[in-house]
This record gives structure tokens, C-alpha cells and sequence, in this order.
């Protein structure tokens, strides 16, 4: 009897416990960015390390992407966002015909200033994203640029990645164009 009664007090704290796990794991999105510029260019340049200045929570920030205050599930790429952005660039520069080169006479950094994904409303998801671009050198005027992009899909937590690199694209197409545009990406 004594057997039962603990049974019987154990097993909704062990459902408790199963709910509690299993409605807050954090989920991880594995993206694998395929780069697809229009723009054409060339010459050396140089891309430092993005900085991500988002989500200031846990030791996880620099993984973890923004989301309200309404979404209580975490959500994290598997590389930090800045190294993601970055790798993501070099990729579409290296597409467009231009030469990575380390100390190259032109440089390009920045800082990604908002990587932001939610749920709106019943239907949609939305990924948002705000970056700042700095690009110096040698005999290079100064230029600084920004790039955003706002995009939604139908709720599709299994496409959430699909959504980032679109966005992620959107943005790094606005930069490259509006550097080229003023000369601070051409250096034949």
C-alpha cells in the first residue's frame, strides 16, 4: 500500500516536470546560407567580424535571436549571429566577383543592431533585421550605410530558417548596392 500511495504522489510531479521541459526548450536553427547577388563587382577587399548588439540575456546571447516579451521559447542559431552575418557577406562578395583578402585596401565591418523573430497574430511569422556598414581604407572615402529588411511568411516554425536568409539576403543586397552605388566596394 505504502508502494501505491508513493506511485500515486510522484507521477503528477513527474508530469509537471515533463510540461514544464518540454514547453520551454530551446530550439535551434542550423541555416545554411547560399549566396545570390545581382550585384557584380571586383577587386580586394577586406570583411572584419560583425558585432551582434542584440539580446543582452543568459550566456547565450550572442546565439540567440530577439523575440517579444510574449514569446516565452528561446530560439538560437548554432553559430553566433555575428559570425553567421559575416560568413554570410563574405559569401555574396565573393559571388559578386570580388577577392577576400586579408589587410586588402578596403574594409568592411559593422554591427548587426537587430535580429528579431515573432509570431503575428494566428497566421504569420515575422523576421526582422538591422544592420549598420562601415567601409574604410586606403585611398577609400569613408562610408557608412545601413540595411533592414521586414519579412513574413504563413506560421511555419519548420521554415523559420528559409525566413532568416531571406531577410539576411534582403539586407546584405540593400548594402552592396548602395556601396557600389557609391563607389566604396569598386577597386579593380
Amino acid at each position: 500500500m505504502a508502494q501505491n500511495s508513493l506511485h500515486v504522489r510522484w507521477l503528477p510531479a513527474v508530469g509537471l516536470v515533463m510540461v514544464v521541459l518540454l514547453s520551454g526548450c530551446p530550439r535551434v536553427l542550423y541555416l545554411d546560407y547560399q549566396p545570390s547577388t545581382s550585384v557584380k563587382g571586383g577587386g580586394p577587399v577586406q570583411v572584419d567580424a560583425f558585432t551582434y548588439a542584440g539580446n543582452p540575456r543568459g550566456l547565450m546571447r550572442q546565439k540567440e535571436l530577439e523575440t517579444s516579451a510574449r514569446d516565452v521559447e528561446a530560439l538560437y542559431l548554432s553559430q553566433d549571429i555575428g559570425e553567421f552575418f559575416t560568413a554570410a557577406l563574405k559569401k555574396e562578395l565573393i559571388f559578386a566577383g570580388y577577392d577576400l583578402k586579408a589587410n586588402a585596401p578596403r574594409v568592411v565591418s559593422g554591427t548587426i543592431d537587430h535580429f528579431f523573430l515573432d509570431y503575428v497574430g494566428e497566421q504569420d511569422q515575422q523576421f526582422q533585421i538591422q544592420a549598420t556598414f562601415h567601409v574604410a581604407g586606403q585611398g577609400v572615402a569613408p562610408f557608412q550605410g545601413s540595411c533592414n529588411s521586414d519579412r513574413r511568411q504563413l506560421r511555419d516554425w519548420m521554415r523559420s530558417g528559409l525566413l532568416i536568409e531571406r531577410g539576411v539576403k534582403d539586407c546584405l543586397e540593400e548594402f552592396m548596392r548602395s556601396a557600389q552605388a557609391a563607389g566604396a566596394l569598386d577597386g579593380r
